[in-house]
């Protein structure tokens, strides 16, 4: 797919965002609210695995949704063939044929879909089909596969950057047709803003979250064993007993959760 395929000429990229402006619901006080609680539940993940549940669970406690799923990818067109999304509700028992069948005809990976997410970083089939704009390929997975299938008459996607340049999709579905409706998404376009933020600066994985959280001290042995030195010499480099450098590795390794100093000194050298 071309770039030309996302991005509109400057003239209607202006006019989309004016006509957006005019058109967006004033949030509620109740809104701000739920947005707060969103953030709230997941702003201090230590690491995007754990950012990636608290979220989930956030947006299904204070949304009231059930059905929810996080995929993700090195970039916006990697994110529908995820073999490994965290899938909650009735989106387990959807993810096999998705994967089998449709992830390739996704609602949100058509054009229209495409430009809405890149631009406001929320759409939501109640919107795209209002425009009338879907392509037939989108309308056989909905008719297919999200209808008849699964009874889902409401699908949702939210947009988020991730660390590296990658995207993660949030999908939520709904078997009502109103479930989210105008305050709703455009509560999650705020959302969609300040979860990229969050979202942006974690650690990748949950050992090199750790890593990070570690002492001054442990990361001064962490960096020694990593060069090759044996406990006997680090105990030298850092004056200490060497029956406490066996202590901080054994406590380095429990942290990290490595287990071996292999598995630690090359999860220091990736960082």
């Amino acid at each position: 797919m071309t770039q030309s395929t996302l991005v509109d000429s400057p003239a209607s990229t202006s006019t989309i965002r004016s006509d957006r402006r005019r058109s967006r619901p004033a949030l509620r006080t109740v809104d701000y609210e739920r947005a707060f609680d969103v953030l709230e539940g997941c702003d201090r993940a230590p690491s995007l695995p754990d950012f990636r549940e608290q979220m989930v669970e956030a947006l299904c406690r204070h949304f009231g949704l059930r059905h929810v799923s996080f995929f993700a990818g090195a970039t916006f067109h990697n994110v529908f063939g995820d073999h490994a999304p965290l899938v909650e509700g009735a989106t387990k028992k959807m993810l096999p044929e998705y994967l089998e069948r449709w992830n390739r005809f996704d609602l949100f990976g058509s054009p229209p879909a495409m430009r809405q997410l890149v631009s406001s970083g929320v759409s939501s089939l109640s919107e795209l089909q209002s425009r009338g704009n879907l392509p037939a390929s989108a309308e056989a997975y909905v008719r297919h596969f999200l209808v008849s299938t699964w009874r889902m008459e409401s699908a949702t996607a939210i947009r988020l950057e991730l660390p590296g340049g990658h995207t993660a999709l949030v999908g939520i579905f709904d078997q009502r047709a109103d479930k989210l409706g105008p305050p709703e998404l455009a509560t999650m376009r705020l959302l969609s803003r300040q979860l990229s933020a969050i979202a942006r600066r974690l650690p990748p994985t949950r050992p090199k979250a750790a890593l990070a959280g570690l002492s001054e001290r442990q990361r001064q042995v962490v960096q020694l064993v990593a060069d090759g030195l044996s406990n006997a010499d680090i105990a030298v480099a850092l004056s200490l007993a060497e029956d406490s450098v066996k202590k901080y590795v054994s406590r380095i390794l429990a942290a990290t959760g490595c287990q071996s100093r292999m598995e630690l000194a090359l999860l220091a050298r990736s960082i």
